[in-house]
């Protein structure tokens, strides 16, 4: 394809007087036609071959196009100009056939009978305008379509390697091409005005001319994305600033469209715990020692708190009990410290690793397994954590910003291993844990298994239809 404009190639002055046309009648169709030959060679000069190729078949009753690359210097000199799209037909026009043409100037009599968008200068090698050259380019791209008919009305089909196309419909095309046109040369004009100014006045004095914001054009994203109705791929970059944006316009957005932020909310939400699940998954399946848990646990504390019946949040991770203070050295470390988010009660969290056995290898009797040594441990070391936070925590209140947290009855939470698998396992191990007075234990699977409950109604609620609005 060319990289400049037909138009400017061709407007070089010959001496020659070329190109030139050569009118022929074609045998070959039925009825009378004839063909439109273009070539470069003057015609003293039309000895033996020379470089020349049909660029028109008239008839009554059909105008046929072959559009031309016609840069001499160019590969695909004489070939056609949209690849395998090498024929545009036109019908017969509705108040009179097409005038049978003998002279060159009776052919640019002819083109200019074309409907606007059209090339009307055989000297460009015809058909469509540069502007509207995407609407061959498409077609071309699909690799069969060869022929482009267009016809009155607004009906458009895809017939094997034809193309149908109204009329009306092209036209429309066109004016929507000509606004999108006209709006990138007004984007790209303020670009490069505010380009020259920071270059040449901001740069000369920044504090007389300081640095000027772009600001976007109006609609420019719903152009871009038809409304938001369009699947976009966004670069890096290109999704941090999306991010930006939209929390700079948080309050309006509130405000003029509140039901879609709440949406995209739950569909965040839905999407960011999608991926939460992912990752704990694939951590449970790896020998991880319980530094990551911990860690994994603190970037994400809302996991700790679907080990609660009720909302808590973190007060400390590693806090320290039997020393001064929570931050202060020596005493037992507990790993998390957790706090009812309505009451303040406290609660201590201890992490495990998936892999620790809750129970025996063997059955204490038939079918009957006791707590493993860990598990045991475990449970004594959390009751142990637990009075000694009762004797400091009156001390430990009157830190700065922690009279907030209570004690009513601390609960102890544990979360170690998975959940049995065999029958009498299972059995076991509910009935040890609900014999537990003020112990709770959790597995790692049981917890995946919450998270995956709270993705389910998520996904519930998303696909649950708006509700109609008032009228």
């Amino acid at each position: 394809m060319p990289s400049v404009r037909p138009s400017v190639f061709n407007q070089r002055a010959r001496a020659d007087g070329g190109p030139f046309l050569i009118i022929e009648t074609n045998e070959e169709h039925e009825g009378f036609s004839v063909d439109v030959l273009f070539t470069d060679t003057p015609p003293a000069e039309r000895i033996g071959d020379y470089p020349v190729e049909r660029l028109l078949n008239v008839s009554p009753d059909l105008l046929q196009i072959y559009p031309l690359n016609v840069r001499p210097e160019s590969a695909d000199y004489l070939k056609p100009r949209y690849g395998n799209l090498d024929t545009i037909a036109l019908g017969r026009r509705i108040d009179q056939p097409y005038p049978i043409p003998t002279t060159t100037e009776e052919v640019e009599g002819l083109l200019e009978l074309l409907p606007d968008g059209f090339a009307k200068d055989f000297r460009l090698g015809l058909g469509l305008l540069w502007e509207y050259r995407s609407i061959c380019e498409t077609l071309e791209a699909q690799g069969h379509v060869k022929l482009l008919i267009v016809h009155g009305g607004h009906e458009t089909t895809l017939v094997g390697s034809s193309y149908t196309l109204g009329i009306r419909h092209f036209h429309e095309m066109r004016k929507q091409i000509n606004r999108i046109s006209a709006r990138y040369q007004r984007d790209a004009r303020h670009d490069k005005q505010l380009h020259a100014y920071h270059e040449l006045l901001h740069a000369a004095d920044p504090v007389k001319f300081p640095r000027l914001k772009k600001t976007l054009r109006a609609d420019s994203i719903a152009d871009a994305t038809s409304g938001g109705r369009d699947l976009v791929t966004l670069s890096k970059r290109d999704r941090r600033a999306t991010v930006g944006l939209v929390r700079s316009n948080l309050a309006a957005l509130a405000e003029a469209e509140p039901e879609a932020l709440l949406s995209l909310k739950t569909e965040i939400e839905e999407v960011t715990l999608e991926q939460l699940i992912v990752r704990f998954a694939e951590m449970l399946e790896k020998p991880l020692p319980e530094a990551r848990w911990q860690n994994f646990l603190t970037q994400n504390p809302f996991i700790l708190s679907l080990a609660f019946a009720v909302p808590a949040i973190v007060v400390k991770e590693q806090a320290y009990v039997g020393g001064k203070r929570l931050s202060g050295r020596g005493g037992s470390v507990i790993d998390f410290l957790v706090a009812s988010a309505s009451t303040g009660n406290l609660a201590i969290v201890e992490i495990k690793r998936p892999a620790t056995e809750l129970l025996g290898a063997k059955p204490y009797r038939q079918e009957v397994y006791a707590a493993s040594a860990e598990l045991s441990g475990t449970i004594a070391q959390v009751l142990d954590q637990r009075v000694k936070l009762q004797r400091e925590l009156p001390m430990l209140k009157d830190e700065p910003g922690r009279s907030d947290i209570h004690d009513n009855g601390i609960r102890c939470i544990i979360v170690a291993g998975r959940t049995p698998g065999g029958g009498p396992q299972r059995r076991s191990f509910e009935l040890i844990r609900g014999t537990m007075t003020g112990v709770s234990v959790i597995t790692f699977d049981e917890l995946l298994g919450r998270l995956r409950e709270i993705r389910s109604a998520l996904s519930t609620k998303i696909e649950q239809p708006m509700p109609a609005p008032r009228s």
